[in-house]
Protein backbone atom coordinates (compact mmCIF):
# COMPACT_ATOMS: atom_id res chain seq x y z
CA UNK A 1 0.00 0.00 0.00
CA UNK A 2 1.55 3.32 -0.98
CA UNK A 3 0.39 5.81 1.26
CA UNK A 4 1.96 7.76 3.95
CA UNK A 5 2.78 6.03 7.01
CA UNK A 6 0.09 7.75 9.55
CA UNK A 7 -2.68 7.08 6.94
CA UNK A 8 -1.41 3.63 6.29
CA UNK A 9 -2.26 2.75 9.97
CA UNK A 10 -5.41 3.86 9.77
CA UNK A 11 -6.51 2.45 6.58
CA UNK A 12 -5.60 -1.22 8.01
CA UNK A 13 -7.64 -0.46 11.85
CA UNK A 14 -10.36 -0.01 9.27
CA UNK A 15 -9.89 -3.36 7.88
CA UNK A 16 -9.11 -4.93 11.45
CA UNK A 17 -12.27 -3.83 12.83
CA UNK A 18 -14.59 -4.27 9.80
CA UNK A 19 -13.37 -8.20 9.55
CA UNK A 20 -13.94 -8.29 13.67
CA UNK A 21 -17.11 -6.74 13.53
CA UNK A 22 -18.09 -9.41 10.66
CA UNK A 23 -16.52 -12.04 12.55
CA UNK A 24 -18.28 -10.91 15.80
CA UNK A 25 -21.71 -11.25 14.10
CA UNK A 26 -22.22 -7.52 15.06
CA UNK A 27 -22.26 -6.03 11.38
CA UNK A 28 -25.73 -6.19 9.22
CA UNK A 29 -24.30 -5.59 5.88
CA UNK A 30 -21.97 -8.21 5.43
CA UNK A 31 -22.84 -9.56 1.95
CA UNK A 32 -21.94 -12.84 1.00
CA UNK A 33 -19.11 -13.31 3.72
CA UNK A 34 -19.80 -15.34 6.24
CA UNK A 35 -18.07 -15.29 9.87
CA UNK A 36 -15.83 -17.91 9.39
CA UNK A 37 -14.40 -16.16 6.83
CA UNK A 38 -14.19 -12.89 8.12
CA UNK A 39 -12.03 -14.84 11.58
CA UNK A 40 -9.79 -16.10 8.60
CA UNK A 41 -8.91 -12.98 7.33
CA UNK A 42 -8.77 -11.21 11.08
CA UNK A 43 -6.28 -13.48 11.68
CA UNK A 44 -4.38 -13.00 8.60
CA UNK A 45 -4.58 -9.50 9.36
CA UNK A 46 -3.17 -10.09 12.87
CA UNK A 47 -0.37 -11.95 11.89
CA UNK A 48 0.64 -9.74 9.37
CA UNK A 49 0.27 -6.85 10.87
CA UNK A 50 1.50 -7.26 14.57
CA UNK A 51 2.34 -4.07 15.82
CA UNK A 52 -1.07 -2.33 14.92
CA UNK A 53 -2.90 -5.16 16.71
CA UNK A 54 -0.86 -4.31 19.95
CA UNK A 55 -1.74 -0.70 19.66
CA UNK A 56 -6.03 -1.49 19.80
CA UNK A 57 -5.34 -4.01 22.21
CA UNK A 58 -6.46 -7.01 20.42
CA UNK A 59 -5.12 -10.45 19.91
CA UNK A 60 -6.49 -13.66 17.67
CA UNK A 61 -8.90 -14.43 20.73
CA UNK A 62 -10.85 -11.02 20.62
CA UNK A 63 -12.80 -12.33 17.40
CA UNK A 64 -14.60 -14.78 20.01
Amino acid sequence: MNARHVVRNALIRKKIVRWRSIARGFASNTGNCSPSRARKNYWRLCARYPEIMLSLGWDEGSVY
